[in-house]
């Protein structure tokens, strides 16, 4: 009874972990599908933060190379610029962190006549000099065809620089000028070091003189304006400090010596997920690569995980309730199934078992020994069979009454089974009369065994009747030999024991 209700306990734990399991599964189908959209969600939100980011990167460095190209017009306009209207007119386009300076182009001849020119118009302080790139020491002028001359500086630090300085000997300057002379175009620099010991950028406007008057064999390159910014203030300045914040930001160049080379990165430390994006950031002649990451604070702004939670917890919730709802509802069809699985197993029982001894009956007996005949005949093993009834059964039950000679089959066959081995069947083919299908044993040990149990019945008395004998008959199935045939055989060799003084083994013809 407990094994079929452990079968029947394992059928419903079954059915109710399948119903478990399809809870589960539409569970995380449905959060697969939230965490997609809000996966979606973020990532808009991350695209949205970078258009707005490089928007204003991209105006930041565009101003500044519109504000250059408006003051090298207005040197190109004027005929002659002091150093009040230069700072007359710069002074509103200078924001913080930003420098504005007029670097005139002055051949070696023209020196000292340049020098009076720039005292006369009011530039104070001005010494011909550079930096010695080594020491960063100031030196006097290395004699060269032409010279750079630093003239007017118009700056928002503490940082003095004294008018007259060759720019061309501080390093990265000349390969900059260079190019905007050969290109006539407004060039940037790579992150240079400024006087305030700050990385920034150069944007350098080359300033050509537009009359006729010019020498065939020079241009008519009048001076540079340049612009310096910190690099820094470059990228942050005007962006709301919230947005600051939720972007890791990094700037590199694009050219074969630098590739991938990053000039800034943001102080905000990026934070580990896919959302990343790049944009192509072009400034006059350069090209920028800008990176963008999310930051924890964008991360943490843009959570989903306690609404995944909810929806989690909801979820098995209701998926707990269903379960528990169908194991109460096949309990009872459970039950029911298991009353008539009882019930079939006991008429099943009774239909192949001795109603009085619980061993096997003549029916099933036929059965088995037919199953096994065929078994050895297809696998070529031996089986045995011993045949034997209870000697003087009859005058047991005259004497003693047919309760007394129950109880004595009864307690042989208890005896028999405890003697032999689980393979072996016993069987109970008529009133007194039993048989043992030994499968798998050969003649000599199914003897063996039928003279053990002989041995054992003989030497155990039974209850209130005392001593009892058995006689029997032992045969071995040979090949091609037939059912019934077997059987004889056994039984003959019985019936030649008890005629023959009871109590004792025969062995069967072999013909």
């Amino acid at each position: 009874m407990s094994i079929r209700q452990n079968a029947l306990k394992a059928s419903d734990v079954t059915l109710c972990g399948m119903v478990l399991l399809a809870g589960v599964a539409i569970t995380f189908l449905v959060l697969i599908l939230f965490l997609g959209s809000e996966q979606r969600t973020v990532s808009v939100a991350f695209q949205l933060e970078i258009d707005e980011r490089f928007s204003r990167l991209q105006r930041r460095f565009n101003t500044q190379e519109l504000k250059l190209d408006v003051v090298r017009r207005f040197f190109v306009n004027a005929d002659d610029v002091t150093e009040k209207e230069f700072i007359g007119f710069v002074t509103p386009l200078v924001g913080e962190d930003e420098a504005y300076s007029w670097v005139p182009r002055i051949l070696e001849k023209d020196l000292q006549a340049f020098r009076a020119k720039a005292l006369l118009n009011g530039t104070s302080d001005f010494s011909y000099h550079e930096i010695n790139p080594v020491t960063g020491e100031r030196v006097p002028l290395t004699r060269r065809p032409e010279h750079w001359i630093l003239l007017y500086l118009l700056k928002r630090d503490d940082v003095t620089i004294i008018p007259g300085m060759d720019v061309m000997s501080r390093p990265g300057r000349q390969a900059l000028m260079s190019k905007a002379r050969e290109t006539r175009q407004i060039v940037v620099s790579e992150p240079l070091k400024m006087t305030n010991g700050q990385a920034g950028i150069f944007f350098v406007a080359p300033v050509f003189q537009e009359s006729s008057e010019v020498p065939l064999n020079d241009d008519d390159l009048q001076g540079f304006v340049v612009s310096t910014v910190r690099l820094a203030s470059l990228m942050e300045q005007g962006i709301p400090l919230p947005s600051l914040q939720r972007l890791n930001v990094t700037l590199s160049l694009i050219d074969p010596q630098h590739q991938g080379e990053i000039i800034y990165q943001s102080e905000v430390t990026a934070a580990p997920s896919a959302l990343y994006a790049q944009r192509l950031l072009k400034v006059a002649d350069q090209n920028y690569l800008v990176q963008f990451r999310p930051s924890s604070t964008f991360l943490v702004a843009n959570s989903y995980t306690l609404s995944i939670s909810l929806f989690f917890v909801f979820g098995m919730g209701l998926t707990l309730l269903l379960t528990l709802m169908v194991y109460l509802l096949i309990t009872q069809r459970a039950r029911a199934l298991s009353l008539v699985d009882e019930r079939t197993r006991d008429l099943h029982l009774l239909n192949i078992t001795d109603h009085l001894t619980g061993v096997y009956n003549r029916r099933h007996f036929e059965e088995l020994m037919e199953r096994l005949l065929v078994e050895a005949i297809a696998q070529h093993r031996p089986l045995s069979l011993i045949t034997f009834d209870v000697d003087h059964f009859k005058q047991i039950n005259d004497r003693w009454g047919h309760q007394c000679g129950d109880n004595v089959l009864k307690s042989l066959c208890t005896q028999i089974c405890s003697a032999t081995r689980k393979t072996d069947l016993l069987c109970r083919t008529g009133g007194e009369e039993f048989a043992l299908i030994c499968p798998d044993t050969e003649l000599n040990d199914t003897r063996l065994l039928a003279e053990k149990l002989r041995t054992l019945i003989s030497t155990v008395p039974f209850e209130d009747i005392g001593q009892v004998t058995c006689s029997f008959g032992v045969a071995t199935w040979i090949p091609l030999e037939s059912f019934d045939s077997f059987i004889r055989r056994a039984d003959t060799a019985m019936y030649s024991a008890k005629s023959n003084g009871r109590d004792q083994v025969k062995l069967a013809d072999m013909n």
